[in-house]
C-alpha cells in the first residue's frame, strides 16, 4: 500500500515536471490573457461603490476608507504598467487607460472630500489638501485627452463634472486640457504645500 503510494506521487510530480516547460514556453498566450478589463473594472466598481456610501463622520472611520481609496489608487496605477506591458496594440490599450484615468480621477476627488472632512480644524489644510488631489485628478484625465488628440472619452464625463465641481469649491482654476501637464501640477502641489504647512498637523500630510 504505502509503495504504491510513493509509486503515486512520484508520477504526479513527474507530470508536473513534464507540464511546466508547455506553460513557460507560451508567455504571448499569458500577456494576451492578461490584456483584459478584470482589474480595472473591478476597481472602476470598487471606487463607485465607496462613493455611494458615506465613510461615517469619525476620524477613524474617515481614515480608514482614506487608505482602502489609496490601495485602490495603488492597484490602478501598478495596472496602467501592466497594460502598457501587456497589451501589444494601441486599440488594446486605449479604453482600459481611459477607464483607469477616469477611476483615478475620481478616486482623488473622494479622497480630496475626506482631506477636506479631516481638516475642518486648519482652513489652510481644509482647502490646499484636496486642492492637490484634484489638480493630479484632472491631470490624471488631461494625459489621456491630450495623448488622444483631445478626444474626450465619454467615461469621463461624470468625473469631469465631479472634480469640476469640488475645484470651484476650493478655488482651483483648472486650465484648458491642453495646458494641463505635470508642470502646472507640480506648480499647484509646490502652493498647496507650503499653505498646509502653516497647520500643526495637517492630515494626511502632503507628501
Amino acid at each position: 500500500m504505502r509503495k504504491a503510494l510513493v509509486s503515486s506521487v512520484a508520477l504526479a510530480i513527474a507530470m508536473l515536471q513534464n507540464a511546466a516547460p508547455a506553460s513557460a514556453s507560451s508567455p504571448n498566450v499569458a500577456a494576451v490573457n492578461r490584456c483584459n478589463t478584470q482589474v480595472v473594472d473591478e476597481s472602476y466598481a470598487r471606487i463607485r461603490d465607496y462613493d455611494r456610501k458615506s465613510p461615517g463622520t469619525g476620524t477613524g472611520d474617515l481614515m480608514r476608507r482614506f487608505a482602502a481609496i489609496a490601495d485602490v489608487l495603488t492597484t490602478l496605477r501598478e495596472e496602467r504598467e501592466i497594460v502598457d506591458s501587456l497589451c501589444s496594440t494601441d486599440a488594446a490599450r486605449a479604453p482600459l487607460f481611459a477607464e483607469i484615468a477616469a477611476s483615478i480621477a475620481w478616486a482623488l476627488t473622494l479622497e480630496a472630500d475626506i482631506a477636506g472632512a479631516l481638516n475642518t480644524s486648519c482652513p489652510a489644510a481644509q482647502k490646499a489638501l484636496p486642492t492637490m488631489m484634484l489638480a493630479d485628478a484632472w491631470l490624471a484625465m488631461a494625459n489621456v485627452i491630450n495623448e488622444n488628440n483631445g478626444t474626450v472619452p465619454p467615461l469621463f464625463a461624470d468625473t469631469i463634472a465631479k472634480v469640476r465641481t469640488r475645484a470651484a469649491t476650493v478655488g482651483l482654476t483648472l486650465p484648458a486640457w491642453s495646458d494641463t501637464s505635470r508642470y502646472w501640477s507640480d506648480n499647484v502641489a509646490a502652493t498647496a504645500k507650503k499653505e498646509a504647512a502653516t497647520c500643526p498637523s495637517p492630515t494626511p500630510p502632503p507628501a
